[in-house]
């Protein structure tokens, strides 16, 4: 017997929902220091991810399919680009702000993860920015993340 260091698909899925088991357990514990009733949609929120944690982790105990041994990382180096990229994309918006660092990992990160319809990433990136330019910036009249931009985005005001 073969000592693995990749996790099967089944362990990864067990501890990927204890992840979100934590952090809906601090979620909703935190949501209690909030004044009066604006806690509520946060602990709601919390509940519901936590049940949706638990009912993952009941379904990989449960699930006993001769599939169990399948390695939960098939290509670790990809995974592990997206770690790297989601990194240096919140850097990057703290950085710039939030649109330029959002139009570039929508067209590179398929890039990097070998989606090469460089055509339909920029497509799918700017029509994805636009809309979310028009409902939060101008319906609802939110702002978004300092931005170096910010010129520019202010005449959609």
């Amino acid at each position: 017997m073969a000592v693995n260091s990749s996790p099967t698909r089944k362990q990864g899925e067990i501890g990927f929902a204890a992840v979100l088991l934590a952090v809906a357990g601090a979620a909703f514990l935190g949501a209690g220091d909030y004044p009066g009733a604006s806690g509520t949609y946060p602990r709601v929120f919390a509940i519901c991810l936590g049940i949706c944690a638990m009912l993952v982790i009941l379904r990989a105990v449960m699930q006993s399919a001769p599939g169990d041994d399948a390695p939960f990382f098939t290509h670790l180096g990809r995974f592990l680009l997206g770690f790297g990229v989601l990194g240096f994309y919140i850097l990057a918006i703290d950085t710039i702000g939030y649109v330029i660092p959002s139009l570039i990992l929508g067209i590179a990160l398929p890039l990097a993860l070998r989606f090469r319809d460089l055509r339909m990433a920029v497509l799918a990136s700017f029509a994805t920015m636009a809309f979310i330019l028009v409902v939060f910036v101008v319906i609802l009249k939110r702002p978004l993340p300092a931005d170096v931009l910010d010129p520019l985005l202010g005449m959609l005001r």
